[in-house]
């Protein structure tokens, strides 16, 4: 009766890469897997159950790369991400990548030697080259073909703030944030549906954005202030942006939001506390969904990217 190690000597590969293909378990590239698997058939390999449902036992551990664990929306995400993969069984590794791909691709590495289960991800680099739909992969908020996402509704919220400030009586409005000479991302989804929601309500609108990541954004914001002209309502990219507009706005004079209103984006709680206006994406839900999609991958079940609603919190930033 033929081995494992049989189907690996024929397939020249390492044990370890035949037992990958025939438990499914870890990322192996699709050129070996065909000589795996073809190896199998000629042999008529059978593989023994009880020692493949040893080998087939996952780590139990998920790794989640973010950019940085300061940003608050990002905190709170880790937070719902770790609760509920406790709840699972599971523990939680953390690289806060600093944007340094260096980093992501550490981790990406050590899923494909089957040292973590699977991969949480929240990335600005381009990874595509890394990845494929076999690995067990969810990224938050970024499309890469055949890799499963979650994200929250960016177009609707950008036409959902429009409307705000639209009822509120503003007549020119700004969209403040930035964009990636590089990569597409869902977030550039905010200004787009906010700069449609204006065209067909017939307000006039305009955008300061500056490339991903400003480096001084306080002197960026200063810039739109000082040359806002007729500007009366904004939507800042996210709460953090909003927030120090705020800031700067009350120490030039201007009154928010009889002169100029404020809408942030992602309804995190540190920002709520001052009042806030913003777009509220549902952390919590997010942060489960991603958990729920990654076991469902690491099972090997076909999971589709999810997109959740969005909703208008209201503060002393809008009238």
């Amino acid at each position: 009766m033929a081995t494992i190690k049989d189907v690996a000597k024929l397939a020249g590969v390492g044990l370890g890469t035949a037992s990958r293909v025939i438990n499914q378990s870890g990322y192996v590239s699709e050129a070996t897997r065909n000589k795996v698997e073809k190896a199998i058939e000629q042999l008529g390999y059978v593989p023994n159950e009880t020692a493949r449902a040893f080998v087939s036992q996952d780590s139990k551990i998920v790794a989640l790369f973010l950019p940085s664990i300061h940003h608050a929306f990002f905190s709170e995400l880790t937070y719902f991400i770790e609760d509920e993969l406790d709840q699972r069984g599971y523990k939680m590794m953390l690289c806060n990548s600093s944007n340094h791909i260096e980093k992501e691709l550490s981790y990406i590495n050590m899923l494909k030697q089957n040292k973590v289960s699977g991969i949480i991800g929240i990335s600005y680099n381009q990874i595509e080259r890394e990845v494929d739909h076999t690995m067990p992969i969810v990224l938050v908020d970024r499309r890469i073909e055949n890799i499963p996402y979650v994200s929250s509704d960016n177009y609707a919220g950008g036409e959902l703030a429009l409307h705000v400030l639209r009822d509120a009586g503003c007549k020119h409005v700004a969209y403040l944030g930035t964009y990636s000479r590089t990569l597409k991302t869902e977030v550039e989804k905010r200004k787009q549906g906010f700069e449609d929601a204006a065209a067909a309500s017939d307000i006039t609108c305009t955008h300061y954005i500056e490339e991903d990541p400003i480096v001084d954004q306080t002197a960026f914001l200063k810039n739109f202030l000082t040359h806002r002209d007729t500007v009366d309502g904004v939507l800042a990219e996210n709460d953090l942006m909003a927030y120090e507009l705020l800031q700067l706005a009350s120490e030039q004079g201007i009154r928010v939001p009889e002169q100029l209103s404020i809408i942030g984006f992602d309804g995190i709680q540190v920002y709520a506390a001052q009042q806030l206006s913003t777009i509220r994406q549902p952390v919590e839900s997010i942060g489960r969904s991603l958990v729920e999609l990654l076991i469902r991958r690491i099972n090997g079940k076909t999971v589709h990217p999810v997109i959740h609603p969005v909703t208008f919190v209201k503060g002393h930033t809008t009238k």
